[in-house]
């Protein structure tokens, strides 16, 4: 299971985004691993007014919106009290910002990785880029590696 920030969503749907490429490989690694992913219901619309403010159109933004809702690996979670509690506690114990803290909580309540391309949340949340996220799916002879969590 994994929860994924909202950087690693709008990398993928942003083909010029710096980190597109890898986002892209990311996904097509998910995707046919069938795995269970999930985010703070809030997800949705940061990727959409973060698609819209940076591409200045709103049909894509809206697009995402649509596709990011349908798509079924994709469990959304409200916020409720036991997330908002969760994310104030990691919020204020590792010094994270607000939205950034519901990501967090989300992983921890799920028991699943958190993936972003934020060095903040890597740094302070254990998050895994990516990249760093494939590379842990791989041993050293480039088989599969079937430890950890998925």
């Amino acid at each position: 299971m994994l929860t994924l920030d909202a950087n690693v969503w709008v990398a993928a749907f942003d083909p010029r985004d710096a980190h597109h490429r890898e986002s892209a490989t990311f996904f097509e690694m998910i995707s046919r691993q069938k795995l269970a992913l999930h985010g703070p219901a809030i997800v949705v619309l940061e990727v959409t007014c973060a698609l819209a403010r940076r591409l200045r159109r709103v049909g894509p933004a809206d697009e995402a919106a649509r596709w990011l809702r349908a798509y079924p690996a994709l469990q959304l979670h409200p916020i409720d009290e036991g997330l908002l509690d969760q994310a104030l506690t990691l919020g204020s114990e590792r010094g994270l910002r607000g939205m950034d803290a519901l990501y967090a909580a989300t992983a921890v309540l799920m028991d699943a990785s958190l993936i972003s391309w934020d060095s903040e949340l890597i740094q302070r949340a254990g998050a895994l880029s990516p990249i760093d996220w494939i590379a842990s799916q791989t041993d050293s002879d480039g088989g599969r590696n079937d430890k950890g969590k998925s």
